[in-house]
């Protein structure tokens, strides 16, 4: 049975506290075998660095005692690496639980890619969890790579056979800001990328700090950023500007018809909100009439309980009446069959029976 490749990870590291981090999510990582390549690139000596547990080895990479930018860092790092492919981490990054396994099988399914890459959240660590700022979930797409950089440095495990000949891919020690940019462009003249979707690692800025340099518009950013086109304007093959063109042309033209949707879109929210404003009016009138025909109702229900009470009041006196009529009756009855008036008396029953 064929051994799972070797996995290098390859931590261009300032010995900054999150290098904790760093590492905590790469021993985390259920892939075996990795290794750790801890390359120092501050000039100063490096802490000490823990053991790893079994199928990971951690190793401080022997380098000049001497300040690294982040490119000539990198390129240290690849020509100590021993696995077969290989990934980036900075040192105030972190790779989320799976990462590693979920992009090798990616490169396991897809022999013909030069690498693959995840989904990865940019954000801060709050006092109260984790705080999300922004997401790099894009498909591959060369042409935009040309444009702009959307693969985190730690988002892609690539082939290490690309930095052998006759590829020969390397970091460009004059590109000292958009390295790894550079870096990606160049794999993909090898080959194509190939997501593996889904956030399992995290970009970590500060809370107070700005996303990232990179997406600055500062005078020596976007300085880079001309230095790195220019570059690779030279390299293009002939008909490749035309291409390129036409691919501008493209994104404008989607552009244009995004816009005029979304201008329809706008015209028709407007139009929903004022049918919901009318809507509501009508609602709050309804709801107001209401409210008046309960009051009339209620006023009602008084005055037919009040009616009620009086007839039951009334009731009674009719009762108390036809009582003493009664009473009278039968004492007026008693009267007359007495005395003098016996005689009439009988006489007038006799007459009304």
């Amino acid at each position: 049975m064929t051994s799972p490749p070797l996995i290098s990870v390859i931590i261009r590291s300032m010995d900054r506290p999150s290098l904790s981090a760093a590492l905590e999510s790469v021993l985390a990582q259920s892939w075996r075998p990795v290794e750790v390549l801890v390359v120092p690139a501050s000039g100063r000596a490096h802490q000490p660095l823990p053991l790893g547990p079994q199928g990971i080895a951690i190793e401080l990479a022997d380098v000049p005692a001497q300040p690294l930018p982040r490119p000539a860092a990198a390129n240290a790092g690849l020509d100590r690496a021993r696995g077969e492919w290989l990934i980036f981490l900075d040192d105030d990054d972190v790779f989320l639980p799976g990462h590693l396994d979920k992009l090798a099988r990616a490169l396991e399914e897809h022999p013909d890619a030069v690498a693959a890459y995840s989904d990865v959240d940019l954000g801060s660590l709050m006092p109260t969890g984790w705080c999300s700022r922004h997401r790099f979930e894009a498909d591959f797409d060369p042409e935009r790579l040309r444009f702009e950089n959307y693969l985190p440095m730690h988002a892609v495990l690539f082939r290490r056979r690309c930095t052998q000949a006759p590829a020969d891919c390397r970091f460009d020690e004059d590109q000292l800001l958009f390295e790894d940019w550079d870096f990606w462009l160049q794999l993909a003249e090898h080959g194509r990328f190939v997501r593996a979707p889904g956030v399992s690692a995290r970009y970590v800025v500060a809370e107070d700090a700005e996303a990232s340099g990179v997406f600055t518009d500062h005078a020596s950013t976007l300085a880079a950023r001309s230095r790195l086109w220019s570059k690779w304007q030279q390299r293009m093959a002939p008909g490749a500007l035309a291409h390129w063109m036409g691919y501008v042309q493209t994104l404008y033209r989607r552009a244009g018809t995004a816009d005029e949707a979304l201008s329809e879109a706008r015209a028709s929210l407007d139009g929903m909100r004022q049918m919901l404003a009318a809507r509501e009016a009508e609602i709050a009138a309804l709801t107001a009439r209401a409210h008046d025909l309960h009051a009339i109702v209620a006023a009602r229900d008084t005055s037919l309980a009040d009616a009620a009470a009086h007839a039951a009041g009334l009731l009674a006196v009719i009762a108390a009446r036809e009582t003493e009529i009664r009473a009278l009756t039968s004492a007026l009855e008693a009267h007359l069959a007495q005395g003098p008036l016996r005689a009439f008396h009988s006489a007038w029953q006799r007459r009304t029976q």
